[in-house]
């Protein structure tokens, strides 16, 4: 296990230092922000459990410990993980739609780091990092066979709900400008029928982490449903999803590729074992490199 550590380490650094793709630093992965009515003591503390149970989630990648019944005291009693809080009048942006229907009050909530990591790292639950790989969304957008490459020109909206869906479980996404460069390497044919040649040119533009590829397919009296596929460090995931709604596609696509990207990224085994490691880099010629291997490790939650 020591050396599978050791291997699987030495290649993230050897990929840090000869791969141009970027993992990207998560801000605020232990604040929460919630439209509330009032100020009031009933109100605040429902709040705080809200908030608990999506910091979990942000933090663990999935919501799997909510279902442990070790959470249902924390959960409970979520104050005690809370450090500070603090109520904004927030007014909406100048040209776009309320994101907070019920109230402009928002309620602030800035959870424990320490507190948190500790509760899940107790019941075996990984803990991610704020160093988390970048997903390039390749999706085709059909409704009643009209059908769009999603992009923020074609389809504003759904980028809208795709980026705020994944704002939530903090999983940084990437969208194609789909503008004359990409349209001459990639067509909606090539996503059916997953063209990865064509796909992985245009993907290389960006230099994402992880791609994703997929289809929102809506119909008129027969709902909606993701055709879905993920890969990332040689690793491909496939899956489908059908719901009555689109949000509720896009909140499950969300959820989905949390919860794989957890399992490479998060450690989860490394605190039943404690142990100490010497590591030795060498070849690090110019300070870039030893400032890029130094944010590395500092950013692995194990170090």
């Amino acid at each position: 296990m020591k050396l599978l550590k050791v291997i699987m380490l030495v290649s993230a650094l050897f990929g840090l230092l000869q791969s141009p793709a970027r993992a990207v630093m998560v801000e605020d992965l232990y604040t929460v922000e919630l439209p509330v009515a009032d100020q009031t003591t009933g109100l605040r503390l429902e709040s705080f459990s809200e908030a608990f149970k999506q910091v979990i989630v942000k933090v663990s990648g999935s919501d799997d410990a909510l279902r442990s019944p070790a959470f249902e005291r924390p959960i409970e009693n979520s104050a005690r993980y809370v450090k500070q809080f603090r109520y904004l009048n927030r007014e909406p942006e100048a040209g776009k739609k309320e994101v907070y229907d019920v109230s402009r009050l928002i309620l602030r909530i800035d959870f424990d780091q320490q507190l948190i990591e500790g509760l899940l790292r107790e019941q075996n639950f990984p803990v991610w990092g704020r160093e988390r790989p970048s997903t390039l969304l390749v999706i085709s957008y059909d409704v009643n066979e009209n059908i769009r490459l999603v992009s923020d020109d074609a389809t504003p909206d759904l980028v809208d709900e795709l980026d705020r869906a994944a704002s939530m479980l903090a999983v940084p996404v990437l969208f194609p400008l789909m503008d004359l460069e990409d349209i001459a390497m990639v067509n909606i044919g090539d996503i059916a029928s997953r063209q990865y040649e064509n796909i992985n040119t245009m993907a290389k533009r960006y230099q994402p982490n992880a791609l994703l590829v997929g289809r929102i397919v809506g119909r008129s009296g027969a709902g909606w449903q993701g055709d879905w596929e993920a890969q990332f460090a040689e690793q491909v995931f496939n899956w489908t999803f059908k719901a009555p709604s689109r949000q509720a596609v896009i909140d499950q696509l969300v959820r989905n590729l949390a919860k794989v990207l957890a399992q490479e990224y998060a450690p989860e085994d490394h605190l039943l074992v404690e142990q100490s490691l010497l590591l030795s880099v060498s070849d690090l010629e110019g300070i870039d490199k030893l400032i890029k291997v130094r944010q590395y490790l500092t950013s692995l939650n194990v170090v």
